[in-house]
C-alpha cells in the first residue's frame, strides 16, 4: 500500500476532511492532526506541523504540500500575518528538509495569490476590511485598467475618489501584505525550477480579469514563462480544491497511469463562460484540472475513461432565483446533457458531473431530473459546492480515484455526503435558516452561536427534513445525520452521515 502524506490548506471540512472521504484506491493517507492546525483566523502551529512532516516523511510515497500552511499557518492568516519576507522564506525552507529526507518521493506543493473580495466584509481578511474592502478591490481594479490604457472617465473620477479617502495606512498594509506574499510566492518556484518538487500549483483565489490578483499572476506567469516551467506547473482560479487535484495526481502516478477525461457541457456556449470569481473561460480552467490530476483530455467518448459532464448555460447565474431565465432554459439542453449521462453509463464509462451553473450549491432542476431517470446513485461521482473551480476540482478527484480503486462503498459514501450538503443544505437549508431562523435569535450569516449551537441542531433537524421529503431515495440510505458549523458561519457546514451498509 502505497503511504501519501499531505498538508492541507486549513482544517475546514473541504480541506481536512473531504481527502479522507474519496474512494479508496489502495494507499494510506496521513494528515497532521487537527490540533496542529489553525482555526480560521488563529495560524496553525507552525512548528509543530514542520516537525509532524519530519517524523512522518520516512517511507513516504508522495507528499503534497500547503505552502500557505506552512509558512502563514493557513489561508486566511496569510492574509493577516505580519511578518518579514526571511522570516517567511526560512519557514519554507522545510521543503529542502523532506526531500533530503525522502530523496525518491514524488513532491507537489501549492501557494495562493492572495485574493482581493470586492465587498467590505472582514470575516476573512484584516479588521479594515470591513469599511474599505469594496474601495481596496477597486483600486487594484482601477490601477489595473489604467496601466492596460481601458480606465473610463467615470473610472477615474471613482479612482480619484477613492484615492482621497482610503486611509494611507490601510493601503500601504494591504498592498505591503500583497508585496511579500508574492515575493515568497516567486522566492519558492525555485523549489520546482531545480527539481525540489515535481509539480507546483498557483491557485489563484477569487480571482478577477483585472485587479490585484490579476496583476500578481502577470509577474508569476513572467517568471514561469521564462523558465519554461509550463510543465511542471499550473496556474489557474483555484483554492479549496487544490489539495484534492494533487492527490488525483498522486494516485495517478503512483499507479503509472493518465485517465482519459471527456468533457460534455450541457450549452455549446458553456465552454466559453468566465465563471464568477474567476478570470478565464471555464474550459480553460478545466483543461488545467486535468492536466494537474495527472489526466489527459480526449475529444471523444470511445477513448474516454472519465466522462465529465459540465452543468452550465450560457452564463453563470443564481440557480435559486427560479423562473425562466434564457441561459438556462433555451440556451441549455438539460434533456440531453441527462440522456447523455445515461448513455455514457451504458457505455461503462465512469461518470462524474461537476454541477456549475450556479454558484454555492446544486442545481435542483438537474438533481430532480437525475432522481427522475434514477441516476443519483449510478454516477460514480458529483460536486455542486462553492466556486466553479472547487466544484470540479472534487469531481474530477473523486473520479480518478474510483477509477483506480473501484471502491463502491467510498463512491456511494461520498456521494451521498455531496447530495446532503449540496443540494439539501447549500441549495436550500442555509437559505431557510438565514430567512427565518437567525433574524429572531439576534444572529446572522456571519455569526452563529457556535460551531454546535442550537443553530446546528435546527440546520440538522431541517436537512433532515428536506431530503426525506424531497430524495427519499436517497436519505433511506442514510442512517445518522450529524452537523457542525466550522468556522460559526452559515457559508459552509460539516455534515457527518452514518451510511447504512
Amino acid at each position: 500500500m502505497k503511504k501519501i502524506v499531505m498538508l492541507p490548506l486549513d482544517e475546514r471540512p473541504c480541506n481536512y476532511d473531504y481527502p479522507k472521504m474519496m474512494p479508496n484506491a489502495d494507499y494510506s493517507l496521513l494528515i497532521p492532526p487537527k490540533t496542529l492546525m489553525g482555526d480560521k483566523k488563529r495560524p496553525g502551529d507552525m512548528e509543530g506541523i514542520k516537525n509532524w512532516l519530519l517524523e512522518n516523511i520516512d517511507g513516504a510515497d508522495c507528499c503534497i504540500l500547503s505552502l500557505d500552511t506552512l509558512i502563514y499557518g493557513g489561508i486566511v492568516p496569510s492574509r493577516l500575518h505580519e511578518e518579514k519576507v526571511e522570516v517567511l522564506l526560512e519557514r519554507a525552507k522545510t521543503v529542502e528538509l523532506l526531500r533530503e529526507k525522502n530523496p525518491k518521493m514524488k513532491f507537489y506543493v501549492f501557494q495562493l495569490i492572495m485574493r482581493c473580495p470586492d465587498y467590505s466584509l472582514s470575516d476573512e481578511e484584516p479588521d479594515y476590511y470591513d469599511f474599505y474592502g469594496r474601495d481596496l478591490h477597486l483600486y487594484g481594479r482601477y490601477t489595473h485598467l489604467e496601466q492596460t490604457g481601458s480606465l473610463t472617465e467615470t473610472d477615474k473620477q471613482d479612482f480619484n475618489r477613492i484615492k482621497e479617502t482610503l486611509p494611507s495606512e490601510v493601503l500601504e498594509d494591504f498592498i505591503g501584505r500583497r508585496k511579500k506574499n508574492l515575493q515568497v510566492l516567486i522566492e519558492n518556484l525555485r523549489y520546482v525550477k531545480d527539481g525540489t518538487v515535481d509539480f507546483f500549483i498557483v491557485p489563484q483565489d477569487d480571482a478577477a480579469v483585472y485587479g490585484f490578483t490579476s496583476m500578481d499572476q502577470i509577474l508569476v506567469r513572467k517568471y514561469l514563462k521564462e523558465n519554461f516551467l509550463h510543465m511542471k506547473t499550473a496556474m489557474y482560479p483555484s483554492a479549496d480544491d487544490t489539495g484534492l487535484i494533487l492527490l488525483g495526481r498522486a494516485v495517478s502516478e503512483l499507479n503509472g497511469g493518465r485517465p482519459r477525461i471527456y468533457v460534455h457541457y450541457a450549452s455549446t456556449k458553456a465552454e466559453s463562460v468566465v465563471p464568477w470569481f474567476e478570470d478565464r473561460p471555464l474550459g480553460e480552467t478545466i483543461k488545467y484540472h486535468i492536466l494537474s490530476v495527472g489526466g489527459q483530455q480526449v475529444y471523444s467518448l470511445p477513448e474516454a475513461d472519465i466522462v465529465l459532464a459540465v452543468n452550465m448555460g450560457s452564463e453563470m447565474l443564481n440557480v435559486s432565483d427560479g423562473g425562466y431565465v434564457k441561459a438556462y432554459d433555451v440556451e441549455r439542453n438539460l434533456a440531453e446533457f441527462t440522456a447523455f449521462i445515461r448513455y455514457a453509463l451504458e457505455q461503462k464509462k465512469i461518470v462524474s458531473i461537476g454541477d456549475v451553473a450556479g454558484c454555492n450549491g446544486s442545481d435542483g432542476e438537474l438533481l430532480h431530473l437525475l432522481q427522475k431517470e434514477d441516476l443519483l446513485l449510478k454516477i460514480h461521482a458529483y460536486a455542486g459546492w462553492n466556486t466553479s473551480s472547487n466544484t470540479l476540482g472534487t469531481t474530477i478527484c473523486q473520479a480518478v480515484l474510483y477509477y483506480f480503486g473501484r471502491d463502491e462503498w467510498g463512491r456511494k459514501n461520498f456521494l451521498l455526503h455531496r447530495y446532503y450538503e449540496d443540494m439539501g443544505y447549500m441549495g436550500y437549508v442555509r437559505k431557510y435558516i438565514i430567512d427565518n431562523v437567525l433574524p429572531g435569535m439576534g444572529l446572522n450569516n456571519f455569526r452563529v452561536d457556535g460551531k454546535k449551537g442550537k443553530v446546528a441542531e435546527m440546520i440538522r433537524k431541517e436537512l433532515i427534513k428536506y431530503m426525506t421529503e424531497n430524495f427519499p431515495e436517497l436519505a433511506e440510505e442514510v442512517e445518522t445525520v450529524e452537523i457542525e458549523q466550522p468556522w460559526n458561519r452559515m457559508f459552509e457546514t460539516d455534515v457527518k452521515l452514518k451510511i447504512k451498509k
